[in-house]
């Protein structure tokens, strides 16, 4: 009997020593290749113009062989998965340019090619122009260097035989990076499987299909934000150019500027804002993470990325510890998205996402702190939780909500206890409160008060009216400011509000689902689909906590229910007496209050119903970014405005 575990042993050893060397031969005929290809100009070309490389398999050019990246500061860094084989060279052309351009003659200084990480190509001047000839829309110049005019709309740069010959170039640090690279991905998707089986290993056979579906979920999500967030253009997303100025100014900052400086001119768009008014410490993380970086996609969003990459990875620990967790991320694509650019509400969502884990998990700080007498570790928990609630509070004010809705619980937590053991809650709180606005007070004497005083609302509405155009002014007479601004002030009602401009319409497809500016949504039945989908949930949760008659429960099902329509109240109010904005990313908090109530039903991971529209929504989510998102938000489909 006792042979039979090492015969096993030794049978896995073989296998997986027979696949290791299968794929080494494989890597051998066939070697995955990470290329990024960096084309440095002269000048900046004026206006958003796209480089676009042609490479790919085949021998001839094909449309989707296009990987394209915007020029920005002179710079075209265009990066894709590739493979290298036999004598072939997958690098076909390169388009400079993606229209016409009579500026000046274009001069690129140097080209560049990575792959897996190590500099195979690098080429400047003379030798660079010996490598490429072009088709009849482009002109060499006889100038020193690579320099050419553009002819036409379509200028074309054709690799000569030379060129080619060294880009399929075998070399061996190429090769193993690309060998153990692949590898270690499939190491990960096994172990990965490895652990998602033996976690499933008491559940029934739906449970453990609907959780395989949700990890492929989870990291299809996880892909698609990254692939999106490293080849979008800024203008294609919401105000991206005026976060970028912000987070530019922390590459060789620590202190937050005066607003009133010469030296934040950029961060002003037409409104008279800067993201530099705001308390969010958003910019300065991603400018201190993105200043070690040279692409500039990098730099903005990879922080963005980091943090929904982290949520993933705590929603997938914990597939069926807390179930709930997966509502917040499965629900909608709209929560991918603004994680796919640069944006304050990713770690305001990122701030909740944190919160709403520590009422879940039953060892979280926030729970043994609540739950057990004084210890030494407590006070690191006090200073930790502090500095996770005051995040919210530098927050946006759309965010709010969850101050409101982790008070609420913890209150009716409080007051469903024994009555000898809520002096000692009540005094928890306290301190959590009084050290979170201390280090709001104490960040505010650092970092505003020798700028303002404590009249910096003042300084905000003095540079607004300053920097803002005519419609957007605050001395502007309401009926004189640009459309979307003051509907109050207009003499629009608030009946007129949400019924004749489409307020609710728009509120909740740009909840479920829409891209760029608010530009790219889906078809109609896609809204229709997960309307019915949100109703079906709603209308479930509701009956299990009918069913439970728990009165504890009945008032947190209170306390949701008031946080949603704060949350919506929020909405209405800023649309109707400020800026006309019904955008689904302000609702995006209901998620946590929704998803906590999921938790408190009966065994939610068993629940069939709530499996089942868990199970539609992820789909139907991965559908509409794969298919809507992707497809306008990467340029090499992307028509320019």
């Amino acid at each position: 009997m006792k042979k039979m575990p090492l015969i096993q042993g030794r049978r896995v050893k073989l296998l997986l020593g027979c696949a290791l060397f299968v794929w080494l031969l494989a890597c051998m005929l066939v070697t995955p290749v990470y290329t990024t290809i960096t084309i440095n100009f002269a000048e900046d070309p004026s206006g958003e113009y796209i480089t676009t490389v042609y490479a790919g398999p085949r021998q001839h050019v094909r449309p989707e062989d296009a990987k394209s990246r915007v020029i920005n500061s002179g710079t075209a860094r265009i990066s894709f998965w590739d493979i290298q084989y036999g004598s072939h060279c997958s690098l076909k052309r390169i388009d400079p340019l993606d229209g016409a351009y009579d500026v000046s003659p274009l001069v690129i200084e140097s080209l560049t090619v990575r792959q897996n990480g190590f500099v195979t190509i690098a080429l400047e001047g003379e030798e660079l122009k010996s490598c490429f000839t072009g088709n009849e829309h482009v002109q060499f110049t006889e100038d020193a260097g690579f320099s050419f005019e553009v002819t036409g709309e379509d200028p074309q740069l054709l690799p000569s035989d030379s060129f080619c010959a060294l880009y399929r170039q075998f070399r061996l640090p190429v090769f193993l990076a690309g060998f153990f690279g692949s590898l270690g991905i499939w190491v990960f998707l096994f172990l990965l499987c490895r652990w998602l089986y033996r976690e499933q290993q008491t559940a029934s056979l739906l449970e453990r299909r609907a959780s395989f579906l949700f990890a492929a979920g989870l990291l299809g999500a996880v892909f698609m934000c990254v692939y999106t967030g490293l080849r979008s253009p800024f203008w294609l997303n919401p105000d991206e150019y005026d976060v970028k100025a912000a987070v530019t100014y922390y590459f060789t900052h620590f202190m937050p500027p005066d607003i009133r400086s010469d030296i934040i001119t950029d961060s002003f768009p037409v409104y008279g804002t800067s993201r530099h008014f705001e308390w969010n410490l958003f910019y300065f993380y991603a400018g201190k993470l993105g200043q070690f970086f040279q692409d500039p996609a990098v730099q903005m969003r990879l922080f963005s990325l980091i943090l929904f990459s982290v949520m993933a990875g705590i929603a997938l620990k914990n597939i069926r510890k807390h179930y709930a967790l997966l509502l917040v991320l499965l629900l909608t694509p709209q929560v991918w998205y603004i994680f796919s650019y640069s944006t304050s509400d990713a770690l305001d969502f990122f701030v909740g996402f944190l919160s709403l884990y520590e009422l879940l998990e039953e060892n979280s700080m926030l729970n043994r702190l609540l739950r057990e007498n004084y210890r030494r570790r407590h006070l690191l928990y006090y200073g930790l939780l502090s500095i996770l609630f005051v995040h919210l509070l530098w927050a946006k004010a759309t965010f709010y909500p969850i101050l409101v809705f982790l008070f609420l619980i913890l209150l009716i937590g409080m007051l469903h206890q024994e009555k000898r053991k809520r002096g000692a809650l009540l005094r928890k709180y306290l301190i959590l409160a009084g050290l979170t606005l201390g280090i709001f007070v104490v960040r505010y004497m650092i970092t505003d008060y020798p700028y303002y005083g404590f009249n910096k609302l003042g300084a905000v509405i003095e540079v607004t009216e300053l920097r803002a155009d005519y419609g957007y002014k605050p001395s502007t007479p309401p009926i004189e400011q640009a459309y979307s601004m003051s509907f109050f002030g207009k003499g629009i009602t608030l009946g007129e509000l949400l019924t004749e401009y489409e307020f609710h319409q728009n509120l909740f497809r740009t909840f479920a689902g829409f891209f760029g500016t608010y530009a790219f949504g889906e078809r109609g039945w896609y809204y229709l689909v997960m309307g019915l989908l949100y109703l079906a949930f709603l209308g479930r949760i509701t009956w299990q906590f009918i069913r439970m008659k728990n009165r504890q429960k009945w008032w947190e099902y209170g306390a949701v229910a008031f946080c949603c329509f704060l949350q919506y109240a929020l909405i209405v109010f800023n649309s109707w007496f400020i800026d006309f904005q019904p955008q689904g990313r302000y609702l995006l908090p209901i998620l946590f209050f929704i998803s906590y109530l999921t938790a408190r039903t009966r065994q939610p991971q068993k629940d069939k119903v709530i499996q089942g529209i868990l199970v539609c929504t992820c789909l139907l989510s991965l559908f509409a970014f794969w298919h809507v998102g992707i497809p306008n938000l990467v340029p090499d489909r992307v028509v320019l405005p």
